[in-house]
């Protein structure tokens, strides 16, 4: 075995509240991910650190840009991916549309989908607690309002946020951030 191969080493951890980390790579990338995983999550990092070698061809990771409060920071520290689906990480008193405008906000900036399709935002409402029916009743004032747009019909429907609506998502986040801390 060569040096490059000893070199290479995997974690994972797995969090009563269902959180997953899994990183692969040199000791320092490893550190630096989990300690970057703990603190989006509102952990500190423990003291000892579980690493078990890997021996198996590993795969380049990228790591997310790791400065203070970015843009992908801000929506990775409100929201996590399930599958296709984004959830609120903590429970906030926020008007269904509000949230509605949050998850299409991020599946904007996480998940790199300008528009969010209706079932997957139907889904992700409910794993945030919401309930309230059709999405399209749901979403008639902000369509009005001019902060989303919705294109297709039946199951081929799909929501995006507008710029104005957007901002105001961003707004929202910020704000939901500063009071969580």
């Amino acid at each position: 075995m060569n040096n490059a191969e000893n070199d290479l080493l995997k974690i994972r951890l797995r969090l009563p509240n269902g959180e997953e980390f899994e990183a692969q790579g040199p000791r320092e990338f490893i550190e630096r991910e989990r300690n970057y995983f703990l603190a989006l999550i509102g952990h500190a990092a423990p003291s000892a650190t579980p690493i078990v070698s890997a021996r198996a061809p590993i795969q380049t990771l990228t790591s997310p840009a790791h400065s203070s409060h970015t843009e992908m920071y801000l929506w990775e520290k409100l929201l996590k991916e399930d599958g296709n689906i984004l959830i609120l990480r903590h429970k906030a008193k926020l008007l269904p549309q509000e949230v509605a405008a949050l998850l299409l906000a991020g599946a904007r900036v996480l998940l790199k989908k300008p528009a969010y399709p209706a079932l997957e935002l139907a889904r992700s409402l409910i794993a945030c607690g919401i309930n309230e029916g059709r999405l399209d009743r749901l979403l008639a004032s902000e369509i009005q309002a001019g902060r989303i747009v919705g294109e297709g019909n039946k199951r081929g429907r799909t929501y995006k946020l507008t710029n104005e609506g957007f901002a105001r998502a961003f707004v929202l986040a910020e704000k939901l951030l500063k009071d969580s801390n």
